[in-house]
């Protein structure tokens, strides 16, 4: 038997997964799920501590925890005004500095610099810039965001690991015939319906949509703006108003049971996210889980994680960059384009995520052994004398 397997069997690696975001997005059960394939063992916490709550979890744990891998930090670094925000950044951080001495090394996935909505973005950088210190690496989902990443968070890239995102392939139901998934909703027959799908928020650029689809000939094609506006209602009410006065437009404001979401993507012809910023997009993933073509910003990350299936990609600095996305899109081969993004979406399966991810835990329990092992010769030397 190998040292490294040796090593992995002596451990049993367990994980804390902090914080418990499962209800809103399937991604950490997915990663959960097969990272317990490589025999890692992953746990969330039970219940919410307002005082502390990372480093209680870990403490309060029946069996030792290996591995704390944070994820996105909101749920930390609450506050509505700066005094409070200033007071929330502090807990964290003091928070994290409390786990690292109980000799839990810590993972952190990056989902985006700072949440897209922040009032305060200094402080949040300055909160991260801190916690990047603390932490014993960093995980982000593509190469083009490493640069952005060192940048922002004065970071070394020697800590930094590109882990991609996993597809939501194996969550949601298979696709059904468009026809009666067109019926279930209510969605015309004839034409092409173009879907942009998920929270209703400003930085997905969703009135540049309405704008960009306002301008075409639409005589039998749909758009189709699907989500909840949940903390932006004034935004999403926008966005239905300016709907009911566009041809061939609509928005679906409110919450999507999960249960429907194959049936959205199985009436659609094309996805279209029309982001204004983006580090990671689950939406973009979840598109490619389908199959669907996607319209989106060239962004680096974008661009990159969609690889030969970027046919609808368009320049964001161009003003009618958008718009003429649109009109390429009733052109061109969708079959041959929805081919492409299968190909490209069996690149982001689980097992090699879950391989990558379990060898990144046990190179660091294993630095963790060699450093103690270190320890105990320089203290029988010493002894020696």
């Amino acid at each position: 038997m190998n040292q490294q397997a040796s090593t992995h069997e002596k451990h049993q690696i367990r994980v804390l997964m902090m914080p418990d975001y499962r209800q809103d997005n399937p991604y950490q059960q997915l990663l959960a799920n097969s990272l317990k394939t490589e025999g890692v063992e992953v746990q969330f916490p039970q219940g919410y501590r307002r005082v502390f709550p990372i480093f209680r979890a870990i403490t309060t744990q029946n069996k030792p925890i290996h591995i704390l891998h944070l994820h996105w930090l909101n749920l930390y670094l609450k506050g509505k005004n700066l005094p409070s925000k200033w007071l929330y950044a502090l807990k964290v951080l003091i928070d994290v500095w409390l786990t690292c001495q109980t000799g839990t090394k810590i993972v952190w996935t990056v989902h985006n610099l700072v949440p897209h909505d922040t009032k305060f973005p200094r402080l949040e950088y300055w909160t991260r810039r801190l916690l990047v210190k603390m932490a014993s690496r960093v995980i982000i989902h593509n190469h083009a965001s490493l640069e952005p990443l060192l940048q922002a968070y004065q970071l070394d890239s020697v800590k930094v690991n590109i882990i991609p995102h996993g597809n939501y392939r194996p969550v949601y139901k298979e696709a059904i015939p468009k026809e009666e998934a067109r019926k279930i909703l209510g969605f015309p027959q004839q034409g092409k319906i173009y879907l942009s799908f998920g929270m209703i928020r400003p930085y997905k650029g969703l009135e540049f949509l309405l704008g960009a689809w306002e301008k075409c000939q639409n005589d039998q094609d749909l758009l189709a703006i699907v989500g909840q506006a949940r903390g932006h209602v004034e935004y999403g009410s926008a966005l239905v108003k300016k709907a009911e006065t566009i041809k061939g437009a609509m928005v679906r404001e409110g919450y999507v049971d999960d249960e429907l979401i194959h049936i959205y993507y199985s009436a659609a012809d094309i996805i279209v996210l029309p982001f204004q910023k983006i580090l990671t997009s689950g939406s973009l993933i979840l598109a490619m889980s389908f199959s669907k073509p996607i319209i989106a910003p060239c962004f680096p990350s974008i661009t990159e994680t969609l690889g030969t299936a970027d046919w609808l990609l368009y320049d964001p600095e161009t003003e009618q960059g958008l718009f003429n996305a649109i009109c390429k899109s009733k052109d061109i081969d969708l079959e041959a384009l929805s081919t492409l993004v299968k190909q490209e979406c069996q690149r982001l399966n689980w097992d090699n995520i879950a391989q990558q991810t379990s060898q990144l835990y046990l190179s660091l329990i294993s630095q963790e052994d060699n450093k103690d092992n270190s320890e105990v010769v320089a203290g029988a030397n010493e002894t020696d004398r």
